[in-house]
């Protein structure tokens, strides 16, 4: 019969009469984002996503027939067109036929002039809208207009004797410009509809087009142009206007398929900390079916041996980047806001993407925890000490006042003093931070039973191996729990931190509470209650590796 050591062995899911929990839970995740791969939609977002398709009509002999040919569009999310060109340099004015400058004078309000130089784009304006919320407008409107990647595309408003200005430079060479090949069904194919009725039973695209132009009699679908019969009576130009505003309506198109993303880590002399999200075009669901081929080999190669390391940062690593590749899938974010809000024009935040946000709101985190966490174990310590004790009235005092204070006062008081931009939101978050390490330091260490610590003297050690080696292993458990309950608060907290201009997932709250754009609000608010349901996992996780085993409450 087993003694009571090797009955403590066992961890949680390695019982080899059972199955491998985690296993069987990765494979129910790949199967339900394989199934999600499968998924086309339209992408509902007006700024974000803009109809941009072009199209050119000619005459046919048949009565009340005409040719309707899609000479332009964005047919697919992020699909770069193969040829693209150097777009053409010079001053232009809203009669242009510059693609990239029509594209400005329509989608940005008030353009008066639009200056394109190898590297640089300027657009002067006319109207008293402030110029950084001008800027925001022009933004997305000059990154969907070129094909220069955005991370290489600066910008800067100003004013002057030529009035208001938006100046957009590049890192590139010049600026690019492509035109979309056109491709409504698979080429050298086509779908013929001689009734109304066959054309509401077709394929999804004609079921659409039936539905949205009721004017439609018969309709031949080609890859780049359509053939429409129209009813007698209607007018030519209100159908082709029609067509062409259905296309827009049904296209972008984009697969719900995720791809696995990681990041990559650099200093930043703003900002301290970078992290730079990295689409890998991996699917995920093979990174998640190769999760669960692990976690069935690490639950037969531990199945009679105890293991409290290698499992549990198995998952914390598959966890962290299946969260972080829903974060950085766009249209995924687009299909759910739109069915919460399917009204709303403006759905994304038009500035950056979900996964962008969230880097900044790490970014945030992590330095703050940096911070706090060293400076919260120091505190802890020192007053748990007999020399420092007579310190722990004001430690306590001192940490107290950090959450007493208004998260939003600290940062509303320091952002005058040192600026705006990410210290005082990183000031703000120390303060806030602080109160749970050093509370838990020292409760986790004053638990320490005082026979344990008189053992420890009594076989000659001293102060600090008795700190590190006794204390400190025992006390974990309780410190972990205040470390974890600090970087959750601030996950929360950095979130205010959009108000004096640090970034993160309080910038789409922030901007949805004052342009009154619900879904927005909701954009900062989820991925912010998942990041923290994250970090709460990944520091849980980290909790059972570091806590001692003769301390852990075995299953």
């Amino acid at each position: 019969m087993p003694d009571e050591k090797n009955k403590n062995v066992l961890q949680e899911n390695t019982n080899p009469r059972g199955l491998p929990v985690a296993a069987v839970v990765w494979v129910l995740i790949t199967i339900v984002v394989f199934a999600l791969s499968t998924v086309v939609i339209t992408l509902h977002d007006e700024e974000r996503f803009p109809p941009d398709f072009e199209v050119a009509t000619e005459t046919v002999e048949a009565e009340n027939t005409i040719q309707i040919d899609v000479v332009g569009g964005t047919f697919e999310y992020n699909v770069v067109p193969e040829d693209s060109s150097n777009v053409e340099t010079g001053t232009f004015t809203e009669d242009t036929t510059n693609p990239v400058a029509a594209v400005l004078f329509s989608n940005v309000p008030d353009v008066v002039e639009v200056l394109i130089e190898p590297q640089t784009i300027t657009i002067l304006y006319d109207n008293d809208i402030e110029s950084d919320l001008m800027l925001r407008r022009a933004q997305r409107p000059v990154t969907n207009a070129v094909l220069n990647d955005s991370e290489t595309i600066t910008s800067a408003a100003a004013s002057g004797d030529a009035g208001q200005t938006l100046v957009f430079t590049t890192s590139d060479e010049t600026w690019r410009y492509g035109r979309y090949v056109a491709s409504l069904i698979p080429q050298e194919e086509e779908e013929s509809y001689n009734t109304r009725e066959a054309g509401e039973n077709g394929t999804e695209l004609a079921q659409f087009l039936f539905e949205r132009v009721t004017a439609l009699e018969a309709l031949t679908i080609y890859p780049d142009r359509l053939i429409a019969t129209y009813r007698a009576g209607a007018v030519e130009n209100q159908v082709v206007s029609r067509v062409e505003d259905a296309l827009n309506d049904y296209y972008p198109r984009a697969s719900l398929q995720v791809n696995l993303w990681l990041f990559s880590l650099a200093t930043s002399s703003e900002r301290v900390l970078r992290i730079l999200p990295l689409n890998t075009g991996v699917p995920l669901y093979l990174f998640t079916l190769g999760f669960a081929v692990l976690e069935f080999v690490l639950y037969f190669f531990y199945q009679r041996k105890g293991d409290k390391l290698i499992k549990p940062l198995v998952r914390v690593v598959g966890v962290f980047f299946l969260f972080w590749s829903i974060f950085g899938h766009e249209p995924l974010w687009d299909f759910v806001l739109h069915g919460i809000f399917p009204t709303s024009a403006q759905l994304v935040h038009p500035n950056a993407t979900v996964i962008e946000f969230a880097a900044q709101h790490l970014e945030l985190v992590i330095v703050s925890s940096l911070i706090t966490i060293p400076a919260g174990l120091l505190f802890g310590i020192l007053v748990t000490r007999e020399d420092f004790r007579e310190l722990l009235p004001l430690v306590n005092n001192l940490v107290n006042s950090g959450q007493t204070v208004p998260t939003i006062a600290i940062v509303a008081f320091m952002a005058p003093i040192i600026g705006f931009g990410f210290w005082p939101a990183i000031i703000a978050l120390v303060a806030y931070g602080l109160l749970p390490v050093v509370r838990n330091t020292i409760a986790g260490l004053e638990a320490v039973d005082d026979s344990v610590i008189d053992s420890a003297r009594g076989m000659g050690m001293t102060p600090m191996q008795i700190l590190l080696q006794i204390e400190l292993p025992i006390a974990s458990s309780v410190i972990m729990a205040g470390i974890r309950t600090s970087m959750v608060i601030n996950v929360g907290t950095a979130t205010l931190g959009a108000f004096v201009g640090s970034g993160g997932l309080g910038t789409p709250i922030a901007s949805g509470l004052s342009m009154t754009i619900d879904a927005f609000i909701l954009l900062g608010a989820i991925p912010a209650a998942l990041l923290a349901i994250l970090i709460d996992y990944v520091l849980g996780r980290i909790e059972f590796v570091m806590t001692p085993r003769g301390l852990q409450i075995e299953r």
